[in-house]
């Protein structure tokens, strides 16, 4: 919880939201961060370690395999619930164990994937959509003509030509963007305050429904392809992809065309529209119904087929990548002192051109013929 990462206020909301309803929650992150700080406040505990929950769960709401498993290890008799917030990074690959009852995706095209690389049976494989807490956005932005700000909000890993062609369609369109998140040295934490800024939100997943919630215009854009605009008629099939756009369905880059043929979609009365849907399809409080269904289910379901050797097949795949991520890191400290090196040839040859640039520059002024110098001549 170090980061103000997607995952991490989806764990938050979902806990602040079930202990409002007079449930007991604690939460066991192995390496609590300041985002801590937001959460306790709500009289929720945050554990480094499982021994310091200060109760046995009736059900573990799992998220990140790792402290999933430790949990189940630690629980012995609890089952388990799994939410699965996608293939990346690392550490949300979906882990199999009897008493993970259900394994829960945010979107329906997640599921067939789910099913397919890990064998959890579809019955077993449960969506329930993102949510917004329309408490916490409760601010409306009012949707004028003609945009003219931008944001960038929640989405990372694209390549440096990407975000100036991004830059340079928004520029071309007098559209003046801004990029929010830990990958632009601009973290923000309070999104609820600065999304009714923006006329246009480039977003996926929960940011997207974030964003229209607030009453911005939303475009999802995932590194090497560009999305369309989310209009009305297009809502249930955006819903559905969590609002990502999906690979090897389209070739569209964020260029200025293509900036320019999204604007021509750009109504306010459709925007307006977007926003009141999804504040009516995805409050918090749907989501949370949805949850505590599941727990009561995760509690009489009867485990799934297993041969009790479940932690040591896991045990075992985690020592093989791990291993392999230790060598990755080994070789890496090993090639930084040569990479250090040739960093600083670099500097001192940029250097080098620097002193001989402003020395030709001096020799070029000194050259110059003066103003009496050309009236003589």
């Amino acid at each position: 919880m170090k980061n103000f990462g997607g995952s991490e206020f989806f764990a938050i909301e979902v806990a602040r939201a079930l202990k409002n309803r007079g449930r007991e929650v604690a939460i066991y992150c192995p390496a609590p961060g300041k985002l801590a700080n937001i959460v306790t406040p709500s009289g929720i505990p945050v554990c480094e370690t499982p021994a310091e929950v200060p109760f046995t769960p009736d059900v573990i709401h799992g998220q990140h395999h790792l402290p999933t498993m430790a949990a189940l290890a630690h629980f012995p008799d609890t089952p388990a619930i799994y939410c699965w917030h996608g293939a990346r990074p690392w550490v949300e690959r979906p882990p199999v164990h009897p008493r993970i009852r259900f394994h829960v995706v945010t979107s329906q095209r997640m599921a067939p994937r789910l099913a397919t690389e890990t064998a959890i049976p579809e019955d077993r494989i449960i969506t329930i959509p993102n949510f917004v807490d329309l408490e916490r956005f409760s601010r409306v932005r009012k949707t004028i003509a003609r945009p003219t700000r931008a944001v960038l909000y929640g989405q990372s890993g694209f390549y440096p030509a990407e975000l100036e062609l991004l830059e340079k369609a928004c520029a071309d369109h007098a559209i003046a963007l801004d990029k929010v998140g830990y990958a632009y040295g601009n973290p923000r934490p309070r999104p609820e305050y600065f999304l009714p800024d923006y006329d246009i939100a480039f977003a996926i997943g929960r940011s997207a429904i974030e964003a229209a919630a607030s009453g911005c215009a939303v475009i999802p854009v995932v590194p090497q392809l560009a999305g369309s605009l989310v209009v009305p008629d297009t809502l249930d099939d955006w819903a559905a992809s969590n609002f990502s756009p999906r690979y090897f369905t389209s070739a569209s880059v964020m260029d200025s065309d293509w900036l320019g043929q999204q604007l021509t979609h750009f109504d306010q009365e459709k925007v307006r529209e977007v926003t009141q849907l999804v504040r009516s399809r995805f409050p918090i409080s749907l989501a949370i119904n949805a949850f505590e269904s599941l727990y009561r289910r995760a509690r009489t379901a009867e485990p799934a087929e297993g041969s009790g050797t479940e932690f040591g097949l896991y045990l075992t795949t985690m020592a093989h990548e791990v291993d392999g991520m230790w060598g990755d890191l080994e070789c890496r400290k090993a090639d930084e002192p040569a990479t250090k090196s040739r960093i600083a040839a670099l500097e001192a040859a940029l250097s080098d051109a620097e002193n001989r640039t402003r020395a030709l520059t001096d020799k070029l002024l000194e050259c110059r013929p003066t103003p009496s110098d050309s009236e003589n001549s």
